[in-house]
């Protein structure tokens, strides 16, 4: 069998060639039969103007007879002779380093490209953009290089008017080039029809495959050839178009065949684009042989399918796209979310199971970390000001409630405890409301174990005999309250770090809607010069803080089956599940790793040892509306300060008490607000974004 199809191989690349030879050979005729019918002035019927053609091709092969009969017996002149030889002898002598040539190009780019792809990955370059470009470039590196040197060679013949030397060599090189790129492109394509049914392909699969694309390849060469043939030797004749006619016949019988080895792959990646109704038609449809001949019309269907799967591809790392893709299949599957959140209140999540997913600190339990980057950033601030004890001896940290400062921060302790023993570190938890002048300088006097009651005078001469030290004052949104007279806590803290010390190392964290306000009230540029804006976590890293957690929990993890798309491959079911729920997760946490966490609890199950995750539900933003506007005031105090008592309320909003106590107790009941041990108030995990929200679009807030 392999040999009879090599023989066919054999000729069926002869007689293309043997084509491309006579037109080679007509390159060198000045006239063309359109121009002897057109020059008649007669008007011809149909079976006349077939019979002129006719004579015209006889002519035209004849002269290609007598030219080299010429040659061969000496019977034409030098320039003649010399013409003849330069321009349909030398393209069959040049076609051969052409061709190796254009081969060894291909390969020195599409190893280029490859190369760029794997330096870009290798690298760990976390830029969206070029990730995105390096794939694209992958999945182009076999194909561009041909298609490029196809253009090039289009344009440089184009320009041609008139035979030079070389005559035809670029119509040989432009067919052997389509060659190239017909097979590649009708690989990819198969190979991406089994990718996308979820077929396993072997190497001798795939071999076969490629030697079917081959064969293929060189019958559609030897009609496409005739076409050009016809066209250059009788313009847009008669017989040139009846020629090209049978012409898109055969090669649409040619793409069938080809097509029918893999129609139930096909089949599979065609229900993939209509709902489960339809498959018991297509089912019906496939078994008929006339499905064979309407194969071809499936290509421009699924050549949608695969650049939008290629594009879902290389967008998936841009936050923008996470984010739209997630919100979009909400929209979806809303009526079967609403579904999923009643069953998921009702199902108890055990506790075993609960607490490593658990917000609240277990001293007994050992939690993966997830480097974000933010203890290396405050790192390095520390080693510049440590190795030469500049001015620069201030740094606050700034970002939302939950989203890993004081988990950052005992990092970077760590590490400067373990690798410099001899520094001090000393951390103070400012607590809430502390915002008179002598409450912060008791503060940092009973952490430095000296006497503060002077302010910065003190720390300038007790600076000389302290060892360096490093002052860490988590919390500082309760170092104020947005009321007259209850900012000098924050103002004094600036006093403090204004004051040039070269033994005392000034850590900041903050809120960052707090940080707004001051920002406002005091000025950006008149406060700190170094702000580190703490960033949302990306989806990636969302992922791996759920993920690493759940397998130290022991519990095998299985998602619900509105999240599975019974509709992809068997082998990406999975995968393309976990992918849709860590996008809405990620969505609706908005980076943030407590919501994260918040929401991954009420979305699971625990079923014996396995759990089942589903949609994450997240609380509307219509409940907000409801409340009125005095209550967005309260809200709007809340997140400005983080947490507020009562008390605290009334002064920061200049509302009576018993407007105050009545909307603590609606948002109570809503469970938008918790009330903490210490009777403070604060947004709850789940409701804080939403409520950011809602007040950013009535422009309550200073961020």
């Amino acid at each position: 069998m392999s040999l009879m199809s090599g023989r066919l191989s054999s000729v069926l690349t002869a007689s293309a060639m043997l084509v491309v030879v006579v037109l080679i050979m007509a390159n060198i005729l000045p006239w063309t039969a359109a121009a002897d019918i057109a020059n008649t002035g007669k008007d011809y019927n149909l079976f006349d103007l077939l019979k002129a053609e006719v004579v015209q091709i006889k002519d035209v092969f004849k002269g290609v007879v007598e030219a080299w009969l010429g040659l061969l017996q000496k019977d034409i002149t030098e320039r003649q002779r010399y013409d003849l030889v330069m321009q349909s002898g030398l393209p069959l002598l040049l076609i051969i380093p052409l061709r190796w040539m254009a081969k060894w190009f291909a390969g020195v780019v599409s190893r280029t490209l490859v190369s760029t792809h794997n330096q870009v990955i290798s690298k760990g370059i976390k830029h969206q953009g070029v990730r995105a470009l390096a794939r694209l470039l992958l999945g182009m590196a076999p194909l561009l290089p041909w298609i490029v040197l196809l253009i090039f060679s289009s344009l440089f013949f184009s320009e041609q008017s008139e035979p030079n030397l070389g005559g035809s060599l670029l119509v040989i090189f432009q067919v052997y080039m389509l060659y190239v790129v017909v097979s590649l492109a009708a690989e990819w394509f198969l190979l991406s029809i089994c990718q996308g049914a979820g077929s396993f392909l072997t190497a001798d699969s795939t071999a076969k495959l490629e030697q079917r694309t081959e064969m293929a390849a060189k019958w559609l060469l030897l009609p496409w050839a005739a076409i050009a043939l016809a066209l250059h030797l009788l313009g847009k004749s008669l017989i040139a178009h009846l020629i090209e006619t049978a012409v898109w016949m055969f090669s649409w019988g040619v793409v069938s065949y080809l097509l029918h080895f893999y129609r139930l792959e096909l089949m599979l990646n065609l229900k993939r684009l209509f709902p489960a109704s339809v498959d018991p038609i297509l089912d019906k449809v496939k078994e008929s042989w006339a499905f064979v001949l309407v194969l071809p019309l499936l290509i421009p269907l699924l050549l949608l399918m695969f650049v939008r799967v290629f594009f879902t591809q290389l967008l998936a790392d841009f936050a923008w796209y996470q984010s739209l893709s997630a919100r979009w299949f909400r929209i979806k599957t809303k009526a079967a979310g609403e579904a999923d959140e009643d069953e998921v209140a009702v199902d108890v999540i055990c506790e075993d199971y609960q607490r490593w997913f658990s917000t609240e600190k277990d001293s007994e339990l050992k939690l993966p970390i997830i480097d974000t980057g933010l203890s290396a950033a405050i790192r390095k601030d520390f080693d510049a000001w440590n190795a030469e004890r500049s001015e620069d001896n201030v740094i606050l940290i700034t970002g939302e409630r939950g989203i890993g400062k004081s988990s950052a921060l005992i990092r970077f302790t760590n590490g400067v405890a373990q690798d410099d023993p001899e520094i001090i570190i000393k951390r103070i938890d400012v607590p809430p409301k502390t915002t008179s002048q002598d409450a912060i300088y008791q503060l940092l006097g009973n952490a430095l174990e000296i006497d503060m009651s002077e302010g910065p005078k003190a720390l300038v001469r007790h600076d000389a005999e302290m060892v360096p030290t490093i002052v860490i004052l988590n919390k500082a949104e309760n170092l104020f309250l947005a009321e007259v007279g209850y900012l000098q806590g924050w103002r004094t803290l600036l006093g403090l770090t204004n004051t040039k010390l070269n033994n005392v190392y000034w850590l900041i964290t903050i809120n960052n809607q707090s940080w707004a306000y001051l920002c406002n009230v005091f000025g950006r540029e008149y406060q700190m010069r170094n702000v580190i804006r703490v960033k949302r976590w990306t989806q990636t890293e969302i992922r791996s803080l759920i993920l690493s957690r759940n397998q130290l929990s022991g519990y095998r993890l299985q998602y619900d089956d509105v999240l599975i798309d019974t509709r992809s491959p068997v082998a990406g079911t999975l995968r393309n599940a976990e992918q849709r729920y860590f996008s809405l997760l990620w969505d609706g946490c908005r980076g943030l790793p407590m919501a994260a966490l918040e929401l991954w609890q009420g979305s699971v199950k625990t079923k014996g040892k396995n759990v089942v995750a589903s949609i994450p539900q997240l609380p509307s933003s219509s409940r907000i509306e409801q409340f009125g506007p005095k209550l967005m005031f309260v809200f709007a105090a809340i997140v400005t300060h983080e947490n507020l008592t009562t008390e605290e309320l009334v002064k920061v909003t200049n509302m009576q008490e018993n407007v105050i106590r009545f909307a603590l107790k609606s948002a109570l009941d809503a469970e938008v607000i918790v009330r903490g041990s210490d009777g403070r108030y604060r947004i709850t995990t789940l409701w804080y974004h939403t409520v950011v929200s809602s007040l950013n679009r009535k422009n309550m807030l200073h961020e």
